[in-house]
C-alpha cells in the first residue's frame, strides 16, 4: 500500500473501528457458539449477543428490536423486501425513484421482465432532488411498494424522509427505505417516520462487510426468499453471523454516542 494516501471513498466503504473489530475478533475466537443452538454456554453467549445487537440497532434508529431480521447487507435486505412483498401482492405497481442504488433498479426491473412488476418512475432533477408534488400525486394513484432511499450514494442528496413517509402512510402505502448511507450519519426515526421497511448495511458505517439488517415495521410480513431452518422468524433462514452482528451492533452504538459530535463537523448540504 502506497504510503500517505488519504482516503475519500466512505460512500463506498468504511474501515471497521478497532473497538468494533475487538467485539468481532471475541465472538469468532471466544465466544464462538451458534445463536439457534442454545442448550449451552456458548450458544447462550452467542444468542445473547444476537439479543444486544438488535437493541444496540434499534436505539440509533427509534425501531423496536423485535423488528429487526438480520442480513448479508442492503442489497439483500431490499432483495428480501422487494421480492418477498411482492410473492403477497402479484401484480405489484411498485413507484420508484430513478436515482436509487442497483440493488433496487436490477431488482424492479427484472421483475418486469416476468411481468410481475410495473414500475412507476418519480421525477428527479439534475441534483437527484425528488418532485414531492409528483410523488403525492403518484401516491395518490395508490402502489404496492415505494421505494426511496435516504442519502444518495452518488451525489449525496439526503431526502426529506419524513415527508415522504407521511405522504406514504395518508395513501397507505409500503415505503422501503434504503438507509445505507444515512445511518449512523443523520438521525433516523423509524417509529414516527412512516417507514415501513429500512435497510441497513454494516460496511458503511464503521461494521465489517457481510453484515447487514433489515427492520420490518410491526404488522408487516415477508415471503422468505432464502428457505432452510426458519430462522429469524421464518423471514431469512441461516445460520446467523454472530460475530458480524456483534460488530454492527457495536458500531450503532458507538455511532448513537458519538454522530451528533462527528458530523457537526463535517459541511453538508440537504436537498428537500
Amino acid at each position: 500500500m502506497q504510503e500517505n494516501i488519504i482516503y475519500l471513498d466512505y460512500h463506498s466503504t468504511t474501515p471497521v473501528d478497532p473497538r468494533v473489530a475487538e467485539k468481532v475478533m471475541h465472538y469468532m475466537t471466544n465466544a464462538f457458539g451458534n445463536a439457534n443452538s442454545v442448550d449451552h454456554y456458548y450458544g447462550d453467549a452467542a444468542a445473547q449477543a444476537v439479543k444486544r445487537a438488535r437493541q444496540q440497532i434499534a436505539g440509533l434508529i427509534n425501531a423496536s428490536a423485535k423488528e429487526i431480521i438480520f442480513t448479508s447487507g442492503a442489497t439483500e435486505s431490499i432483495n428480501l423486501v422487494i421480492q418477498g412483498h411482492i410473492q403477497q401482492n402479484t401484480p405489484s405497481k411498485i413507484i420508484v425513484s430513478p436515482v436509487e442504488h442497483k440493488a433496487v433498479l436490477d431488482t424492479v426491473q427484472a421483475l418486469t421482465k416476468k411481468g410481475l412488476v410495473e414500475i412507476v418512475w418519480l421525477k428527479v432533477n439534475s441534483q437527484a432532488q425528488l418532485d414531492l408534488e409528483h410523488l403525492e400525486k403518484v401516491c395518490s394513484d395508490g402502489a404496492s411498494l415505494l421505494c426511496i432511499m435516504a442519502v444518495n450514494n452518488e451525489v449525496g442528496t439526503i431526502y426529506p424522509i419524513e415527508k415522504i413517509g407521511l405522504i406514504a402512510k395518508k395513501y397507505n402505502i409500503p415505503f422501503l427505505c434504503d438507509a445505507s448511507q444515512a445511518v449512523g450519519k443523520i438521525s433516523i426515526n423509524c417509529s414516527d417516520w412512516g417507514i415501513t421497511y429500512l435497510a441497513i448495511s454494516g460496511h458503511k458505517l464503521y461494521a465489517p462487510k457481510g453484515i447487514g439488517a433489515l427492520v420490518i415495521k410491526k404488522g408487516y410480513h415477508l415471503q422468505p426468499i432464502i428457505y432452510g431452518g426458519g430462522h429469524q422468524q421464518g423471514i431469512r433462514s441461516g445460520t446467523l453471523n454472530v460475530p458480524g452482528i456483534a460488530g454492527l451492533g457495536e458500531a450503532c452504538e458507538l455511532r448513537k454516542l458519538e454522530m451528533e459530535a462527528d458530523e457537526s463537523a463535517i459541511p453538508s448540504v440537504s436537498f428537500a
